[in-house]
C-alpha cells in the first residue's frame, strides 16, 4: 500500500485552489495557480511547467504537494504567448521558440519574492520544482539564490539543439554560483539531454562541494514523470513514484528555517 502522499492512480485530492495574479515589476502580472495545504504554517514550492505549459498535470501535481503539506505555485510560464492551438508537440515547440527565458527567470524570481512575502513563513527556505523547460529554469534559479531547495526533474544542464532564441543561461556555465540542495531526477534512455551532460553537471557541481543528490531510472527516456500520468499500468510507473516520494521527502528535510537569509 503506498502513503497516502504517493500518487497511486489518477485520483486528484481535494485542497483549497485561488487563482492569483502575482506582481511584477513594470505593472504586469504573472497569473497562476495557488493550492494550499491545512496548516497554515506550511512551508511553499514553486512549480515550473514544461513546454506544454500549465496543463492538468501540473495542477494536479499542485493538488498532491498541498495534500502532502506544501502550498504551492503554478504560474503560466507562457502567458505572454497565449494558450496552446492544438496540444501537440509540434505546437509545443513552436510557441517555446518565442519563449524569451531571460525574461521568464525573472517572473519567476517575482513569484518566489512573492511566495516568500505572502505565503511562506518568514524566514523558511522556498521549494522549487521544475520539468523539462522547468528543470532547466529551476537550476538557474539555484545560481541566483541562495533560499531554495531545488528540484529538478529531467532539465538540461546543457542546452544544445534545444536553445531558443532568448535562451537562459545553461545551468552549467552557472556551476561556480550554484547553491544546495538540489535533487535532480533522470532516466536513462533520456536521449535529449543526454546522459554525459547530466555525469558531467554532476561532476562539476560536487566538485564545489555543493549539497547534490541524483537519481537516474533505468528503462525510462525524457518526461517519464508526466508520461506516466501516475497510472499504475505505465512502464514509467515506478520511476513516477519513486520520485515523487523522494521528491517530498527531500523537501520535508529541507524546506526549514534558515539560519540568515543569503543575499
Amino acid at each position: 500500500m503506498c502513503h497516502s502522499e504517493v500518487p497511486a492512480g489518477q485520483v486528484t485530492p481535494q485542497v483549497a485552489r485561488e487563482e492569483v495574479r502575482v506582481p511584477l515589476p513594470g505593472g504586469d502580472v504573472l497569473p497562476a495557480l495557488l493550492t494550499r495545504a491545512a496548516a497554515e504554517d506550511a512551508p511553499a514550492v514553486l512549480l515550473v511547467h514544461d513546454i506544454f505549459g500549465r496543463t492538468p498535470f501540473y495542477e494536479d501535481l499542485a493538488a498532491r504537494l498541498a495534500a502532502a503539506g506544501f502550498n504551492a505555485l503554478l504560474p503560466d510560464c507562457f502567458c505572454r504567448l497565449g494558450g496552446l492551438p492544438e496540444p501537440t508537440r509540434e505546437a509545443a515547440f513552436a510557441r517555446y521558440r518565442g519563449l524569451d527565458e531571460t525574461q521568464t527567470l525573472l517572473d519567476l524570481q517575482a513569484a518566489l519574492d512573492w511566495l516568500a512575502d505572502t505565503v511562506s513563513p518568514a524566514g523558511v527556505r522556498l521549494g522549487t520544482m521544475g520539468f523539462c523547460l522547468g528543470g532547466t529554469l529551476v537550476l538557474d534559479l539555484a545560481a541566483e539564490r541562495g533560499d531554495l531547495a531545488t528540484v529538478c526533474y529531467y532539465g538540461f544542464p546543457v542546452m544544445g539543439d534545444h536553445t531558443p532564441g532568448q535562451a537562459a543561461p545553461e545551468p552549467i556555465t552557472l556551476v561556480d554560483r550554484l547553491r544546495g540542495p538540489i535533487l535532480g531526477l533522470w532516466g536513462d534512455q533520456d536521449a535529449l539531454v543526454g546522459l554525459a551532460n547530466v555525469e558531467r553537471f554532476a561532476a562539476a557541481v560536487r566538485a564545489r562541494g555543493v549539497p547534490y543528490e541524483q537519481v537516474i531510472y533505468p528503462g525510462v527516456g525524457h518526461g517519464f514523470m508526466s508520461a506516466s500520468r501516475f497510472d499504475p499500468a505505465h512502464e514509467a510507473y515506478a520511476a513516477a513514484t519513486d520520485a515523487w516520494a523522494r521528491t517530498l521527502a527531500f523537501y520535508r528535510t529541507h524546506l526549514t528555517r534558515l539560519r540568515a537569509m543569503p543575499g
